[in-house]
């Protein structure tokens, strides 16, 4: 699943003293060390300027400190500390910190796993169709997670995330469309969704992109073409465990 990252390194212009300045500007100024804006990247400077904007009640820094200490970015990672911000964010009605307390609960990050808690977090983006959102709220109907179990409802909203731009959905709708789980099966269309995923990086739908070469299954047969998107997929695996 994807968790949100937008907010923690929003652009921001000029440099300002945190010498008696708003959270607003203690948070651009992290924003500025985060992206190297200006100044030498500074994670750990980034960290400090994000805790201080949070401590005094800025809902987007609260998001953004759950991020570093989820993902251990400047700080030594602490997924209970993560859900603790996120749950702050959310609660004072940031939407990515709404997005990510209900991917914490989804994923049991930092807390005990709870799809309820999870779909009730949920609300709020899917209501304003954050692609995101609508992706795991698609996992959660196609699997049952919480909900009943109804695949051509789970299908439905991952297409809405996959036509949005979210590659995990777009390896799922092609993966739906290829086994017919909640929509009629189309090989080609199947096809077409992971050749999508796969030039975004995904590297799933880059190996089944080179089997449907190989087998001529959804497109011409190629053995050339199979053996550049394995290659492609191998190489991308590589770089994901690098990360």
């Amino acid at each position: 699943m994807v968790r949100r990252l937008g907010s923690m390194i929003s652009a921001t212009n000029g440099r300002v003293s945190t010498v008696g300045h708003s959270p607003a500007q203690l948070y651009a100024e992290a924003a500025r060390y985060y992206n190297g804006d200006g100044v030498r990247k500074d994670w750990r400077r980034a960290f400090s300027f994000t805790r201080q904007a949070a401590q005094e009640g800025y809902p987007v820094a609260m998001d953004a400190l759950g991020s570093y200490y989820t993902y251990g970015i400047g700080v030594r990672r602490n997924l209970q500390l993560g859900s603790r911000w996120y749950r702050r964010a959310a609660q004072r009605g940031d939407i990515n910190g709404q997005y990510n307390l209900a991917l914490a609960y989804a994923e049991g990050s930092g807390l005990r796993r709870n799809y309820r808690q999870a779909l009730r977090w949920l609300r709020e983006p899917v209501h304003r169709r954050m692609p995101e959102a609508l992706h795991i709220l698609g996992r959660f109907y196609r699997f049952g997670c919480g909900v009943k179990k109804q695949p051509r409802k789970g299908y439905q909203l991952l297409a809405r995330a996959a036509h949005r731009g979210i590659p995990d959905a777009m390896f799922s709708v092609a993966y739906c469309l290829s086994k017919g789980e909640g929509v009629r099966a189309d090989p080609r269309e199947a096809f077409r969704w992971y050749l999508k995923a796969a030039k975004k990086g995904h590297s799933d739908a880059a190996h089944n992109v080179a089997y449907f070469y190989e087998t001529g299954r959804g497109v011409r047969k190629s053995p050339r073409q199979a053996e550049r998107w394995y290659q492609r997929a191998d190489a991308l695996n590589k770089k994901n465990r690098a990360i």
